[in-house]
């Protein structure tokens, strides 16, 4: 692949990654929210004369696997996801319980509180609009077992959804934040996770039907190859175009005979991220993965870098750059010519 459309394909990163971190005014809200909690579970325990029941807190989902990107459109979101690591036996208290400390400590006057079947979801808006909300899971982490429980459920929920389940949020952002040693490696890695998220919300119209981002995320995990290295030369040569190629075969191989594809999240509980999809979902996500190899495939090649990445913008969307054509030239004649830009 060319050295220009290695170039979009960073610019593309760059464009759509969220690092959340960057944003003081967030983190500052998700830590004044976390001291609520504590200071709410304190006077609780204080009232009813018990052991005050401690906890701690870690990030988790995209934002700590450093797998997030901002909304595609305006209207959209995006979230941060907290873990609160309760020092409880989930023998002693219900899931409806421990979730309904949090939502009371947070469910104030003017703020959106929402129960959610995994946590509690505070949402914040802006000028009319959803802007970020904070999500904050909610785990048994002192058994007997020495395994840690997420607390499933709502107040409204049947009696087997009210549950205690297995769950491994820490395990999995150290299995994907370490898949990579190689600095190179690791950052082709999260950049394939990322594009292929973008990709979905942009080729997805409705959340019906729509793959999830973990589900890419686990995928990655299992298959992802990196392309760093020239194959002849084994001088560096970061090809995510090729990379991308390589991973959207590796995701169509997994579809079975009877059109549904299968991939497990590598830790407890260890579900099937695609069950929820029907026959036909499953179906229409293999055409449009077909879709997205063969332009993979047509840019790959093309030789000249601006039509190659017109190529790539209609599958990635408007965040994909397009190099103006009078500064490709060059590189097209280059490529012809033979040169490892042509890869």
């Amino acid at each position: 692949m060319g050295k220009v459309v290695q170039e979009q394909f960073i610019k593309f990163h760059d464009a759509i990654r969220l690092d959340v971190s960057d944003n003081k005014d967030v983190i500052k809200k998700r830590d004044m929210l976390i001291e609520e909690i504590r200071t709410a579970i304190k006077k609780m325990c204080e009232e009813k004369g018990i052991k005050l029941i401690r906890f701690t807190t870690f990030n988790q989902g995209s934002y700590a696997m450093g797998t997030g990107n901002k909304p595609i459109y305006d209207e959209d979101d995006y979230d941060i996801d907290c873990g609160l690591l309760f020092e409880i036996d989930k023998g002693d208290y219900t899931p409806i319980q421990v979730k309904t400390w949090v939502y009371d400590a947070l469910n104030i006057q003017f703020r959106n509180v929402e129960w959610k079947k995994a946590c509690i979801r505070v949402q914040y808006v802006e000028e009319g609009l959803p802007k970020f909300h904070v999500d904050f899971a909610c785990y048994s982490d002192a058994n007997s077992d020495g395994k840690t429980y997420l607390a499933k459920g709502t107040p409204t929920s049947a009696a087997e959804n009210k549950k205690w389940e297995q769950s491994e949020p820490k395990k999995l952002k150290d299995l994907v934040n370490n898949k990579f040693t190689d600095d190179d490696e690791c950052d082709q890695f999260k950049r394939e996770i990322r594009d292929m998220k973008r990709w979905k919300d942009y080729q997805f119209d409705s959340v019906n039907g729509k793959p999830t981002g973990i589900a890419f995320t686990a995928l990655a995990y299992n298959g992802f190859k990196p392309a760093i290295k020239d194959p002849f030369t084994w001088a560096n040569d970061i090809n995510d175009l090729k990379a991308t190629k390589d991973f959207v075969n590796y995701i169509l191989n997994q579809f079975s005979w009877d059109g549904r594809i299968k991939v497990h999240l590598p830790v407890p509980p260890a579900n099937n991220l695609f069950e929820k999809m029907t026959d036909q979902q499953c179906k229409n996500f293999k055409t449009k993965l077909e879709e997205l190899r063969d332009a993979l495939v047509d840019a790959e090649n093309e030789t000249d870098p601006h039509e190659a990445c017109k190529i790539l913008r209609k599958q990635f969307g408007k965040d994909f750059s397009v190099p103006a054509k009078e500064t490709t030239g060059q590189n097209r004649r280059l490529a012809v010519a033979g040169t490892s830009e042509s890869a």
